[in-house]
């Protein structure tokens, strides 16, 4: 059981930078301003965080686990049987659903290394994935599931910062189509 006094200066220290990110660009927060706006020490800080990027990508981390458990709710679900539209479903129930700083996380270019950790992390857990479905192997199933998180998640961010204006249905099938296609082309070769 973690203790009460760690548990409230971590959420202290993650709400100070919830905040701080969207007043900040990335490099030019310090650990000053979290500690002040914190309300703690700064030698506080390095018992918990070894730098402002461990931070960050503590954010970074919890998402990729809430999208692979969004995407993979029952243990031992695999790719293959899921309906085309389900990642769509899921993703944008999350992107409806999440804080909002998760879609800053996301969408902002200056955290594209946290959303990159983010794609990254999925994309290990699909590959997992994908092997047992499909019996890929390691490769194939890394391609595949690096395309599918990549590109799904590059729509959804092109849409959210309004860089594409379609509807959701449109949105939808667009993935759907490209998705399945991508992929049904790369297995038969």
């Amino acid at each position: 059981m973690t203790d009460r006094r760690v548990q409230r200066t971590k959420t202290a220290l993650r709400q100070a930078y919830r905040k701080i990110a969207r007043q900040y660009p990335y490099h030019d927060i310090t650990v000053k301003q979290l500690t002040d706006e914190a309300n703690i020490n700064r030698k506080t800080f390095y018992l918990h965080y070894d730098s402002i990027d461990d931070l960050a990508y503590s954010f970074a981390d919890e998402i990729a686990d809430k999208l692979l458990k969004l995407l993979f709710p029952t243990p031992g679900t695999t790719y293959s049987t899921v309906e085309p539209g389900f990642w769509y479903d899921r993703l944008s129930a999350f992107f409806e659903e999440a804080p909002d700083f998760y879609t800053f996380i996301l969408t902002s270019d200056d955290y594209s290394f946290a959303s990159r950790r983010v794609k990254r992390q999925v994309a290990i857990g699909l590959t997992q994935n994908f092997q047992l479905g499909y019996g890929l192997s390691k490769a194939d199933a890394k391609i595949c599931a690096n395309f599918l998180i990549d590109g799904t998640l590059t729509l959804f961010r092109l849409r959210i910062t309004g860089q594409i204006e379609m509807s959701s249905a449109e949105l939808k099938q667009k993935i759907v189509a490209l998705n399945l296609t991508g992929l049904r082309g790369f297995l038969k070769s």
